[in-house]
């Protein structure tokens, strides 16, 4: 055990040190790998896996399927900028000590005009991404947690198109401190195909966060700060998010995105009926560009 927490400590700090001395270059695609699936982590800002019921939490940190010990399924609707539409779904089968995930988004950029270089109009083209995700989750000792997902990629512009494989990896430890949490990932490590002769690079990143749950009465908060480092961006990032659960039934959700170009504040609520979760969250943009609306549906059992 001692080896593998060693092999796990290594591999952490070997890849943040890659992605702290990587400088951007090359024509970065599959940027819908960036964008949060569902409205419990829109909502917080890109944070809240480990506290959301939602079957797609294992897409922000592979790690957090493992504490929701239960089954459920998950459906989104993403009205996303510039009248795109990101829709999701997902399922989860977790105990506690092992977890099982799969999911799916797709991004519908709708119809384009195609012109060429002087303007002229010569016909549409209707522009894609699609991601296929597996997760697997595994409990090493009472206070670590592991996870992987593999994400099968495809996207499309116009008559060129693109495919490739993914790979995600998570680790969280449960902090002595009652309720905290420390988790690390690194996301998007992977290949893709040439698109029209170019390489598409992939979008890859490292996060660090802590996590601190709190319990009064019948209400529970959980607060999320995250540290963000893409490797298609010379600025760090960090994302702030805090959840609100009053009587188990109504969920309140904020957040906030710290040196984001067109982001800041996020904010959302969520419905608990028994064994159905309805959740909404609100992204404000700046700059003109449309905000965007996330609806989404979970049924757990």
């Amino acid at each position: 055990m001692l080896k593998l927490n060693k092999i796990l400590m290594i591999l952490i700090i070997f890849s943040l040190a890659i992605l702290l001395s990587a400088e951007t270059s090359g024509e970065y695609g599959f940027q819908l790998l960036k964008i949060a699936s569902g409205p419990e982590s829109a909502a917080q800002a890109g944070t809240g896996a480990f506290s959301s019921g939602e079957a797609y939490a294992f897409m922000i940190n592979p790690t957090a399927g493992l504490f929701a010990e239960q089954r459920a399924i998950s459906i989104a609707q993403n009205y996303w900028i510039f009248d795109t539409k990101l829709n999701s779904a997902g399922y989860i089968n977790t105990n506690g000590k092992s977890s099982f995930g799969v999911a799916y988004r797709y991004l519908d950029y709708g119809k384009l005009e195609n012109r060429t270089d002087t303007g002229e109009l010569i016909g549409e083209f209707h522009p894609m991404d699609l991601i296929f995700s597996l997760n697997f989750g595994y409990r090493i000792t009472p206070n670590q947690y592991a996870g992987i997902n593999v994400n099968a990629l495809y996207e499309k512009i116009d008559t060129a198109s693109s495919y490739g494989y993914t790979l995600d990896l998570g680790y969280t430890y449960l902090s002595l401190i009652q309720g905290q949490k420390f988790s690390a990932a690194i996301k998007n490590l992977g290949y893709t195909s040439a698109m029209e002769n170019e390489t598409v690079d992939l979008p890859i990143s490292f996060e660090l966060g802590v996590t601190q749950e709190f319990a009064i009465n019948n209400i529970k908060l959980s607060s999320e700060m995250k540290m963000i480092r893409h490797i298609d961006d010379d600025e760090f990032r960090a994302v702030l998010g805090t959840k609100i659960e009053l009587n188990k039934i109504l969920d309140l959700k904020m957040g906030y995105k710290l040196n984001f170009d067109a982001e800041n504040f996020t904010a959302g609520f969520g419905i608990n009926l028994k064994k159905i979760s309805i959740d909404y969250a609100y992204v404000p943009f700046e700059y003109n560009v449309d905000d965007v609306h996330v609806i989404g549906l979970s049924y757990k059992f």
